[in-house]
């Protein structure tokens, strides 16, 4: 069975092939605001690379955020039409779960911009506190609360260090335990941000 997986929710462009549950080939790189120039060719590239006609992908995982409203999009319209065209299962993923540390207590969080964060809480496989956007003062309140949890993400922006992790081989495994979205028309992207 071989996997494509896609992120460009954040900073990051990642796109890796999968094949028999490894990760056999990835390309990740700081890419923000540039992911739809190069999305496409990557993955054209990393294909090639590897000897792999599209024609044999079994399955398209991607992030579908919260995250960069626009490299939200990008991946998941890449990974529809992928899946559309191939008649292939799509595995949707929350970017936040992506980025945790699996087996480890962890806060997730990146800058939602307006003095908002993107967080979410993982207590080894449990959520502890769904996707959401919450006003950073609280974020530094819960993350206060929480001490021995790991913090994960781009924090600089709360002059925090966190912990990066590799996006691609987290989908591969939390995608053993997601159901396939057959209906494409089902799989919408998670913004959480509110109109003001």
């Amino acid at each position: 069975m071989i996997y494509l997986l896609l992120d460009s929710s954040n900073t990051y462009l990642s796109v890796g092939l999968a094949k028999n549950n490894k990760l056999i080939d990835k390309i990740s790189y700081p890419c923000f605001q540039r992911q739809s120039e190069y999305m496409v060719s990557e993955i054209d590239k990393l294909l090639k690379r590897n000897h792999i006609n599209a024609k044999k992908i079994d399955g398209v995982v991607t992030s579908i955020g919260p995250g960069s409203y626009t490299g939200i999009r990008i991946a998941l319209t890449i990974a529809k039409v992928m899946c559309y065209a191939l008649n292939i299962p799509l595995y949707p993923l929350s970017t936040l779960e992506i980025n945790k540390v699996i087996g480890k207590d962890s806060i997730v969080l990146f800058n939602a911009r307006s003095n908002r964060s993107y967080i979410a809480a993982f207590s080894r496989s449990k959520r502890l506190l769904k996707d959401q956007a919450m006003n950073n003062s609280d974020v530094l309140k819960y993350i206060k609360d929480h001490p021995k949890y790991v913090l994960v993400g781009d924090l600089s922006y709360l002059n925090l260090k966190g912990k990066k992790v590799d996006v691609l081989s987290n989908m591969l495994t939390l995608m053993k335990n997601t159901k396939p979205v057959k209906n494409l028309n089902l799989v919408k992207p998670i913004y959480l941000k509110e109109t003001y």
